[in-house]
């Protein structure tokens, strides 16, 4: 992926050097993916934050077709200017970069797919926004499948073959469980949490002040250039306190009145500072669970930053020794593993939806995934040993909703039941 012209300081050459050398050697599971839904689907579209490898990406699907980037000015304004003629004048398949900056391109894509439905004519990218998710959503249902773009996931930070847990899980072999092996060591987990999962910031990971000066010009530009752009009626100023605020917030619920009182403004406005975290892929909101409950259940949401790095960044934690000491490291890590998870299920194109759940009790589980494998409800801890008497929550949610069983996932040593129904799976054995 091009840094040219998106970050704003000296620094930005050199980083862009080196991750170009480094980035071409990661072999990213999504790209098979990707492959196969071209093979399936007129017009495919890969969604995330920027800087996780888009670009990168498609450009290896998809190497001999023409390639168009609406960041530079001339392909900007043909598009922009008759997105139409600008289609049809294109030999498919074709590939087109950030292609939310020309909004009026999704309705021309789904007159031009109309007129031919061959698979694989279109694969497009972009970073979030409501233009790019409206046009997807409404011009192009049915036409289009989306692929949302994350970045390392643990097997593409350590070259690992694929892990069996989520084969595992689709399959309901749940007993299967047990005989999972350890794949990695604590210390790589607990490192990949401070640098974060944006290849840039992991394949630097040990150039610490490398790290922290990318995520400077990651954040600057972000707000200064991303966010104004999108929303040009923005407070920005009261939006990056906003997400100084967040920082301390993450793996909590999400009270928007105490924001609004600390930032002045009304709650409305700071829900729309959310939903814009959230759609620019910062921010990951998860619902309430609240299916088939036999318990009074808290339906605020809750949520957490995705990207662990870009967190430590903002809470000034530049080390594992740091981390370890932090006030915050339970809500770090649970975040951290959260989208670890979530990345293992949707590179493998395996379906589910995400929720917490906390009881008017506040007996809390950090994580329940629904999908065709059923219902599964995870805790996570940061300890090597969990007291199974923590663990009553989860114990009761198996019961209550005959769930197949129960995870807590920490930095122990070995895979343990440590009650029935209730699985200790260490991070490393992921």
């Amino acid at each position: 992926m091009s840094f040219t012209g998106r970050l704003m300081r000296p620094i930005d050459i050199r980083i862009f050097q080196t991750y170009t050398l480094k980035m071409s050697d990661i072999k990213r599971v999504a790209e098979s993916r990707i492959h196969s839904l071209l093979a399936r689907f007129p017009c495919v579209t890969v969604l995330g934050a920027r800087q996780v490898g888009k670009t990168t990406l498609i450009k290896k699907v998809l190497p001999q077709a023409p390639f168009y980037d609406m960041e530079r000015q001339a392909e900007f304004l043909r598009a922009k200017e008759d997105p139409d003629f600008f289609l049809s004048a294109l030999e498919t398949p074709v590939v087109i970069d950030e292609a939310q900056k020309v909004p009026e391109l999704f309705s021309a894509l789904r007159v031009a797919i109309d007129q031919d439905r061959r698979a694989g004519r279109f694969l497009i990218s972009g970073s979030g926004s409501p233009e790019l998710l409206k046009g997807v959503t409404e011009s192009l249902a049915g036409r289009v499948a989306v692929f949302e773009l994350g970045g390392f996931s643990s097997e593409e930070m350590w070259e690992l073959a694929p892990s069996p847990f989520y084969e595992i899980i689709k399959e309901k072999r749940f007993d299967d469980l047990r005989g999972l092996k350890p794949r990695t060591k604590p210390d790589q987990w607990t490192s990949a949490c401070v640098c974060g999962s944006y290849p840039e910031s992991f394949l630097n990971r040990k150039d610490a002040e490398h790290v922290r000066l990318w995520m400077e010009n990651y954040f600057d530009a972000y707000i200064k250039r991303d966010v104004r752009d999108l929303f040009p009626g923005l407070n920005i100023i009261a939006y990056r306190t906003f997400l100084q605020m967040l920082a301390g917030a993450s793996g909590e619920m999400q009270n928007a009145s105490v924001f609004a009182r600390s930032l002045d403004v009304s709650q409305p406005t700071v829900k729309s500072y959310w939903r814009i975290a959230e759609g620019t892929f910062l921010w990951r909101n998860l619902p309430s669970y609240t299916k088939n409950v036999v318990k009074r259940v808290t339906q605020m949401p809750r949520g957490h930053w995705r990207d662990s790095g870009l967190l430590c960044h903002l809470l000034r934690v530049r080390s594992a020794a740091e981390l370890r000491v932090h006030p915050q490291v339970g809500g770090i890590w649970e975040g951290f593993v959260i989208e670890e998870l979530l990345k293992g299920f949707k590179n493998r194109m395996i379906a589910c939806d995400a929720f917490y759940y906390r009881t008017h009790n506040q007996a809390e589980i950090d994580l329940v995934l629904e999908g065709d494998f059923g219902i599964l409800p995870i805790e996570i801890k940061w300890g090597m040993k969990t007291d199974p008497r923590r663990l009553g929550a989860l114990r009761n949610f198996v019961k209550e909703h005959r769930a197949p069983i129960g995870l807590c996932i920490n930095n122990a040593e070995r895979v343990e039941l440590l009650a029935p129904g209730v699985l200790q799976i260490p991070v490393t054995y992921l």
